[in-house]
């Protein structure tokens, strides 16, 4: 495994159980029928019924087992032995264990997957900020990938990874063309679903330019298109934003307006 990877995979190994118990992700919530899914990846996926659905970085499930509820056959991949275990479990009591399966694997060199060749390959929130190699990445999307299928990503839109989420005002902090080299995270940090949890972990962070993530893409035979930027966010990016009736994160009114998330599709 890549020397990034396997630091990251200590520090998911730390967070996960904080995580599973937060408020955050609301996993009773989620037994009791809620979706972890936005009104964005479902509209832009649209029915899963009868699918077959790659879910890469899975985390401990919650967003592949709602597939599952929509009616895919979703299988799960991450990293983490203790988020695919715990993903597991989940699956169990949620009654959707004949639906969902789940991989423990490095999605940059997790290659063929069973199950496959998937209809929808997915991904979401969190997801290459972590990675060191995003050749192996767009390899593995392009192996397991049905010639008639699509991926389907969203996640915060690179140009925003740029700015110190702590400032008042969004203020730039990291390099948009950071060219493969990590920003080093210390332990002692505050967890993103539970800020009174110090991460006693250090991590590795990547921010990859629009251009870098579609080049991979291309180069491994695929062409991106429904390409969508949206001015909202899935969580808390700044400390001027609040959580509207729809799920999404706004800046406050009079804000200049930041592409916050970044939405596309690609195919054969």
């Amino acid at each position: 495994m890549n020397e990034h990877h396997a630091v990251n995979r200590r520090w998911w190994a730390e967070v996960t159980p904080v995580h599973a118990a937060s408020a955050f992700y609301d996993v009773k919530g989620f037994l009791a029928g809620r979706s972890a899914l936005g009104a964005v990846e479902r509209q832009a996926v649209g029915d899963v019924s009868g699918k077959r659905l790659l879910h890469l970085q899975c985390h401990f499930g919650l967003d592949t087992l709602s597939w599952a509820r929509l009616g895919a056959a979703a299988v799960g991949v991450d990293f983490s032995a203790e988020a695919t275990t715990m993903a597991r479990d989940l699956a169990r009591r949620a009654g959707l264990a004949g639906r969902a399966r789940f991989v423990e694997g490095d999605v940059t060199a997790a290659g063929t997957v069973e199950g496959g060749p998937f209809d929808v390959v997915f991904t979401s929130f969190g997801t290459v900020v972590w990675l060191a190699d995003l050749d192996g990445w767009a390899e593995t999307i392009a192996a397991n990938l049905s010639p008639g299928g699509f991926f389907y990503f969203l996640d915060a839109h690179p140009a925003a990874t740029m700015f110190d989420e702590e400032a008042e005002e969004p203020t730039i902090a990291y390099d948009y063309f950071q060219a493969g080299e990590p920003v080093r995270e210390q332990g002692g940090g505050a967890d993103y679903a539970d800020r009174s949890y110090r991460i006693r972990s250090e991590s590795r962070s990547f921010t990859w330019s629009v251009s870098a993530i579609f080049s991979a893409l291309e180069a491994a035979g695929l062409t991106v298109f429904e390409v969508r930027e949206y001015p909202f966010g899935a969580w808390r990016q700044f400390p001027d934003m609040t959580k509207a009736a729809d799920g999404y994160w706004r800046r406050r009114d009079g804000a200049k307006p930041l592409p916050l998330l970044l939405g596309f599709k690609a195919r054969r």
